[in-house]
């Protein structure tokens, strides 16, 4: 059996839904990529900044309040100061920290690392390994990767030609950490 790795990386920071205090109703914010610090006595507040796509205005997106400088790792902290794009991403397509801060999380674009496929291939193991949690579905992944639609996909996974070996339901899954995948023909 071929084993293959794709891994799901983001290309682009997705966009959110939020209250445009300008706008006065509810628009796509853009993360800039850039981080603020701010230091009260020894404690900490950063911040990652989103503008308005509508009228250009500010929002913080809190990535930690009142922290001990102390307790953040120094690589981290020296990123947050370098406004490091990585590290950006990373909070950008956390949705679980832009829901605790009021903001709606977009679908983020992403680009599947890995050798493409082709029939003669199988059987196979595939790998789909995400750094992030995604709110996209590994079906969907799978399903373009492959080459397949939603109806073929559906066929396999009930045929046991498709089979999911780490334990997640294929359907309903959404991307993060790894999913290991077994197919059959």
């Amino acid at each position: 059996m071929k084993s293959i790795i794709w891994k799901v990386q983001i290309k682009n920071a997705p966009a959110v839904a939020r209250y445009c205090k300008r706008c006065g109703a509810v628009t796509q914010f853009a993360s800039t990529g850039l981080f603020r610090v701010n230091a009260q006595q020894k404690n900490l507040d950063i911040w990652l900044v989103y503008r308005c796509t509508t009228c250009d205005s500010t929002w913080n997106l809190t990535v930690l309040s009142r922290v001990s400088s102390r307790s953040i790792p120094a690589e981290m902290l020296r990123g947050f100061s370098d406004n490091d794009l990585i590290l950006a991403k990373r909070y950008a397509a956390d949705t679980s920290l832009l829901k605790r801060n009021g903001a709606e999380p977009g679908q983020p674009e992403v680009e599947i690392i890995g050798e493409a496929v082709v029939a003669s291939d199988y059987p196979l193991r595939i790998h789909l390994v995400s750094e992030l949690s995604l709110e996209l579905k590994a079906s969907a992944v799978l399903r373009k990767k492959l080459d397949l639609s939603r109806k073929e996909f559906d066929r396999m996974i009930e045929s046991g030609k498709l089979i999911c070996t780490s334990g997640h339901d294929l359907k309903k899954c959404k991307l993060a950490g790894e999913i290991i995948v077994e197919t059959v023909r």
